[in-house]
């Protein structure tokens, strides 16, 4: 069984710095920025999204621990929109290399539901990338339904 428990810092320092370089790379590969200034524009986001670090108010990132063992990690965050307060919004959801495909992605998914009650809030919402099939059947598996789509052509 999956427990969610709060990143320490050196785990966060690890994070930021692996995310932040995904992070452009996979805005790179869905054709939304160019390669020349990724990685600047994606520490600028994370900067801004989290400007106390992991201490950033209403954010939460959890380490995923099975055992003892750390098999992946979750960020979410309270958040507003349209003036509904109950929103936790995934910012991102990692399953360790090693461990993808053993299940651990629908467990940590679980779990969450678990937390986002418990942070008294009653709906869950994320972005995925169209080229990350493998989230996309987790979440549709899940129950997730799309809300928006945003489609382009490169011609």
């Amino acid at each position: 069984m999956i427990e969610l428990v709060p990143m320490n810092e050196q785990d966060f320092q690890k994070y930021f710095e692996f995310s932040v370089k995904n992070y452009a790379d996979e805005k790179v590969k869905s054709g939304n920025w160019p390669q020349e200034g990724s990685l600047e524009r994606s520490e600028i986001e994370f900067k801004r999204l989290l400007p106390d670090g992991i201490n950033t108010a209403d954010n939460y990132i959890f380490s995923a621990i099975e055992g003892k063992t750390s098999v992946g990690m979750i960020w979410i965050a309270k958040r507003k929109e349209d003036g509904i307060n109950d929103i936790i919004w995934i910012y991102d959801i990692m399953v360790n290399p090693e461990e993808r495909g053993k299940g651990y992605g629908y467990e940590i998914m679980k779990a969450l539901e678990t937390k986002t009650k418990e942070l008294q809030q009653s709906t869950i919402k994320l972005h995925v990338f169209g080229h990350n099939a493998p989230a996309i059947a987790l979440y549709k598996k899940m129950g997730y339904s799309v809300t928006n789509m945003i489609m382009e052509k490169k011609l």
